[in-house]
């Protein structure tokens, strides 16, 4: 177990909500449910609590969920109002920074998801090497029935929740090479 998850099990009900909800994009709803769970014993039993909870919630939570992630590129992240874990994931592939052809493809994008489905389109970055593989994602989902979507996107919030409790509260190589 890591010093930050042994920390996590031991702060109070309030803290550890709030260090929770950094996992699940602004869904203390998740976070608070998902305390019951503790002791932790990996950053993968806390993954495994916080998504059985999505996974459990009603479908109005579930859009509400999906709802509380910012839209790629959009109106949240040239504002600066995004988390630091979403600005992060987005600025590495410079979503931030598009203009020209690419925003305005970006933008429409965007747009068409959010009107077919009802809310923003969310893909785990961290899994994308490019842009342009992004666009062809988004492309390629954007042509998926709601049902089949839907349950895209709990795959992807899922590797999202992962990847960020890895890099909040898993465990670190503390080993140094021997050369």
């Amino acid at each position: 177990m890591s010093p930050e998850l042994a920390s996590l099990n031991r702060a109070s009900r309030t803290e550890a909500v709030r260090r929770m909800t950094a996992l699940v994009e602004r869904s203390a709803w998740v976070a608070e449910a998902a305390l019951d769970a503790r002791p932790f014993q990996s950053d993968e039993s806390l993954t495994a609590a916080l998504v059985e909870i999505i996974l459990n919630a009603t479908p109005e939570k579930r859009l509400a969920l999906f709802n509380a992630h910012p839209e790629l590129g959009g109106r949240d992240a040239t504002t600066g109002r995004m988390t630091l874990a979403s600005t992060g994931e987005q600025g590495r592939l410079g979503l931030h920074l598009l203009t020209g052809e690419e925003a305005s493809r970006l933008s429409q994008l965007n747009e068409d998801y959010r009107k077919k489905f009802q809310h923003p389109f969310i893909i785990a970055l961290h899994r994308i090497p490019e842009r342009a593989i992004l666009f062809e994602l988004f492309q390629s989902r954007s042509k998926a029935s709601a049902i089949e979507e839907h349950m895209t996107t709990l795959a992807e919030i899922t590797s999202v929740i992962r990847s960020r409790s890895r890099a909040a509260f898993g465990l670190t190589d503390l080993t140094v090479p021997l050369n």
